[in-house]
């Protein structure tokens, strides 16, 4: 097992595990961050299995991975969101991403090919990350921005997809014409991972002090 492998079982582990000690703390909103480090754990340790023990490839568990990632990310944006969105407009968007990941997965990309619809996502989730800043920004109600769990998760968010939606928008011609861009890239989105799950452990713990002392 490769070094980077091991690092991200270790990273998202050390989020789960966090998550579980002050699960009872968490609210609706930092629950569906738990569920996302959930899948990320779930989704990381079967890859490592079906690799070493099962000697496959992982790529096509990205095509399903892509879309229950964007809902529980567009989940997550509703909560912070709903009372500054229209309801009806939020979700035909959404609905109509996962409806273009099932077509791209059934009629357009083989499952053997890494999917654009990665590329996509990320720039979706990026918008409402800058579109939760501005609402943060206006409405001015937090008094320390650094103690506020949801600033951390946004700026993780806002981090992670930024800087890697050209690793899944070039990972396929990178693979067929320049494997150092892609190994050079893949290292930037490690990076990006594996400080996306310690900011998730760092708001976990804010949303606990935050509940003790209430």
């Amino acid at each position: 097992m490769r070094f980077h492998q091991i690092l991200t079982l270790v990273i998202v582990t050390q989020a789960f595990l966090v998550g579980v000690l002050f699960y009872k703390h968490l609210n609706n909103t930092l629950k569906v961050i738990f569920g996302l480090v959930c899948l990320a754990v779930i989704t990381e340790f079967s890859s490592q299995i079906i690799i070493y023990i099962l000697k496959g490839t992982t790529i096509w568990i990205s095509h399903f991975y892509v879309m229950i990632e964007f809902f529980l990310w567009a989940l997550f944006y509703w909560f912070l969101m709903k009372s500054y969105i229209k309801k009806k407009l939020f979700w035909t968007v959404a609905l109509l991403f996962e409806f273009y990941c099932i077509l791209n997965t059934i009629f357009i990309q083989n499952l053997n090919e890494y999917p654009i619809t990665r590329a996509v996502e990320s720039i979706f989730i990026v918008i409402l990350s800058i579109i939760t800043f501005h609402r943060i920004m206006i409405e001015g109600k937090i008094e320390k921005l650094t103690t506020e769990p949801v600033v951390w998760i946004n700026t993780a968010v806002l981090l992670y997809f930024s800087s890697s939606v050209f690793f899944h928008l070039l990972f396929n011609l990178s693979l067929n014409i320049n494997i150092e861009f892609l190994k050079l890239s893949g290292y930037f989105f490690i990076a990006a991972n594996t400080l996306l799950y310690l900011l998730f452990s760092v708001s976990f713990y804010l949303q606990k002090l935050k509940s003790v002392k209430k």
